[in-house]
């Protein structure tokens, strides 16, 4: 019989990690409850036990990463246990985590299960779903390689996760996002066929992330000189989730951590710079984290509050920001700030 391993573990689709650790604690006896994706709740299942009028209700967060789980994963969700008000938070990783990551864990009362430790109990709790899922996956990988996705040729071990179609700007266009990459394509009639053609590639370690709206996705890419990618569609949310299940491809570099518009003004930050863009993406002001000296929140004009953060360059610069929540986001930058 076919046992769970690490390897097996990683071999996993992102989203069906998360559907096997609903079944495992399911299994374990808790009610458990696959959340929607929301971009700030950084929370993947809620479970739950009870037991004479006593209950326990966890937050866990699914990781199915290759590499090490680092402290910094470990510190964006110390908090959760005190903002939902739950007994406490598990992280669940296909993979390890430092020691640093581990010690602070302990300091905040996260729970950590690592890939060696998951495989037991999925070895313990669910022994036959191991075989079916390596089958599936096996049969799922096989077909999905021989397909041409509208002159997408896809690399070895390189998957079709999601086909829709969008509004880009105000044009009609089909996104196929990939564990690799997002293609974005148009879509033209000829005298007896229709066929898709490939308009831009854009690498997964070329994304930032993503800024989020009712009805409206912005992607964010780019390097030096930042990108925009303005979609909108019926179907956001399950591209949303899509989108975060492949987050641990992007956020290995420059990643966004907050996001903010203000009419055609999208202010953004990142692990490394503050940045306010125009819809068009022309940049209005780019400041390395590293020069960020002070945060401050001041009323503005009819008493709105507005973000003064100051630049230490050959003059020492002012700018004022407004975003949503300043408070929040002076938090955030200070953060950033900090551990430049």
């Amino acid at each position: 019989m076919a046992k769970w391993t690490v390897e097996s573990l990683l071999e996993t689709d992102p989203q069906d990690f998360e559907v096997l650790l609903s079944r495992l604690f399911s299994k374990m006896g808790y009610h458990t409850e696959l959340t929607q994706y929301s971009r700030d709740k950084g929370v993947d299942l809620v479970i739950r036990i009870e037991n004479f009028g006593l209950v326990h209700t966890w937050n866990v967060q699914a990781k199915r990463y290759s590499d090490p789980v680092g402290v910094k994963d470990i510190r964006e969700y110390s908090s959760i246990r005190y903002r939902d008000h739950v007994d406490g938070v598990i992280i669940v990783a296909s993979s390890s985590f430092t020691k640093e990551a581990m010690e602070e864990a302990a300091q905040h009362n996260l729970k950590l299960i690592d890939g060696y430790l998951l495989s037991e109990m999925l070895n313990h709790y669910l022994p036959d779903e191991c075989a079916s899922t390596r089958l599936e996956h096996a049969n799922s990988s096989s077909s999905k390689q021989e397909e041409n996705k509208g002159g997408a040729i896809l690399k070895r071990g390189e998957q079709v996760l999601a086909n829709e179609t969008v509004i880009l700007g105000k044009e009609k266009i089909l996104i196929t996002i990939t564990n690799r990459n997002i293609f974005l394509k148009k879509e033209s009639s000829g005298l007896f066929s229709k066929r898709s053609d490939i308009e831009e590639r854009i690498e997964l370690k070329e994304l930032l992330g993503m800024h989020c709206e009712h009805g409206r996705m912005i992607l964010v890419t780019g390097n030096k000189k930042l990108k925009l990618y303005p979609l909108s569609s019926r179907k956001l949310q399950a591209i949303e989730k899509i989108m975060e299940s492949i987050r641990p491809e992007y956020v290995r570099g420059e990643h966004l951590i907050l996001s903010s518009r203000n009419g055609t003004e999208l202010t953004l930050l990142t692990n490394k710079r503050l940045v306010v863009l125009d819809i068009s993406g022309n940049s209005e002001l780019d400041i390395p984290n590293k020069k960020i000296v002070g945060v401050e929140i001041k009323r503005g004009f009819l008493k709105k509050e507005q973000l003064i953060v100051s630049e230490d360059s050959d003059n020492m610069k002012k700018h004022p920001l407004i975003v949503e929540n300043p408070a929040r986001w002076k938090e955030f930058i200070e953060q950033c700030v900090r551990t430049v």
